[in-house]
């Protein structure tokens, strides 16, 4: 099968939903590139899009992508359209927040076209995939969000000394608010001198010299930097944007053998000891930290839960779902794949693609129904997540 993934930008939201599955389907023996396009230059070459099976876009539905979405259906070739987040439910606390308030209307509309002209739509969570299908209809199905595998690693020990850390992008400043957390964070210091705060992307704002705050980390460098921590943190406030994360926050601790503390809402609701962490009620967080730092054959026991369901989270494991939707979209469009990869990254024997179960809903004729509307001013940098 011939899949190429592309993708607004090469962020980690891009790698989840795009890159990284590229490249795990490539291991088991398909034909798959992956390619960033902004939507400001000019698409990658037709004649090479148009020879894959499957076209997978990240978060392009503005109207080149709809337009490019359209010649593709109309060639023959599948195109499936993934989105991972409510971008239509900017949390206040977020960079973007000034910018998508008043294009919510817009945007919702030329999100809701892009769902209707593609042949299915991917999307990381049970919540979502619903609120996707509200706006837009479609065959909208639910693929996880799994690590990488160069997670995977044994956790460095800190001695005596308890680490505490949490990656978070900018956002996630209403969730420290709302959360009440640098209160908690700064009397959890105060009171017990062996344990240090490590936080990446959003700052906490305590004051000690056991806390450090990193800007941002590439990519590729959260794994040795979580790999150095003894807890994890998840905290996210009950909002209608929180709701509809995904939860690879918690899969990246845990693959990296770390014990993680999440709030009980949206992504973690139904996660908890055996995924190796513990859920928090809002407000509680000074106490449930307190319990995780001084227990110390508690930790040790959430350690091994969670590397070993942190083995079972990379996207090599589990490319099978991935390869599903593709080889479906496949055959909806008149293609002849087969199925290689079986749960676990293993080769399964090769059988043709499962059944559609319909025939291939028809193309959007031109023109496009908002490509008359005016856009609003494309920012570079939207939705862009350096760290998570």
């Amino acid at each position: 099968m011939h899949v190429i993934g592309l993708a607004i930008d090469t962020s980690a939201g891009a790698a989840y939903r795009a890159e990284l599955p590229m490249r795990a389907l490539g291991e088991q023996g398909h034909r798959t590139e992956f390619i960033a396009w902004d939507q400001r230059d000019e698409p990658p070459p037709f004649e090479e899009l148009r020879r894959a099976d499957v076209v997978h876009m990240w978060r392009l539905f503005r109207g080149p992508a709809r337009r490019l979405t359209t010649a593709l259906r109309e060639a023959g070739v599948g195109v499936v359209f993934d989105n991972d987040d409510d971008m239509t439910r900017v949390p206040k606390g977020s960079p973007a927040y000034r910018e998508m308030k008043p294009a919510r209307e817009q945007i919702a509309k030329e999100l809701g076209s892009m769902l209707r002209l593609t042949d299915m739509v991917t999307t990381t969570c049970g919540e979502l995939a619903g609120r996707l299908r509200r706006l837009g209809g479609g065959d909208v199905r639910v693929v996880e969000n799994y690590v990488e595998p160069s997670f995977l690693r044994e956790r460095r020990g800190n001695g005596d000394e308890v680490v505490i850390g949490w990656v978070a992008g900018m956002e996630h400043r209403g969730d420290l608010k709302d959360l009440r957390l640098r209160r908690a964070l700064q009397q959890l210091l105060d009171a017990h001198p062996h344990v240090r705060l490590e936080c990446v992307g959003v700052d906490a704002g305590v004051r000690s010299d056991r806390y450090v705050h990193r800007p941002s980390a590439h990519f590729q460098e959260l794994p040795d930097v979580i790999s150095g921590w003894d807890v994890g943190l998840a905290p996210i406030a009950n909002v209608s944007f929180n709701r509809v994360r995904s939860n690879i926050k918690v899969k990246e601790y845990a693959a990296a053998g770390v014990p993680w503390l999440a709030s009980p809402i949206g992504p973690y609701r139904d996660l908890g000891p055996q995924q190796g962490g513990r859920l928090v009620a809002d407000f509680r967080w000074l106490e449930e930290l307190t319990d995780i730092v001084t227990d110390t054959q508690a930790r040790a026991e959430l350690t091994e839960q969670a590397a070993a369901w942190g083995r079972t989270q990379t996207v090599t494991y589990n490319a099978a779902e991935w390869e599903a939707v593709f080889a479906e979209v496949a055959e909806r469009a008149g293609r002849s794949v087969a199925v290689s990869v079986s749960r676990g990254g293993g080769a399964a024997e090769s059988a043709p693609a499962a059944a559609s179960g319909g025939a291939r809903r028809p193309v959007t004729p031109r023109p496009d129904p908002v490509a008359s509307q005016p856009a609003p001013e494309r920012r570079r940098g939207l939705f862009r997540r350096r760290s998570r």
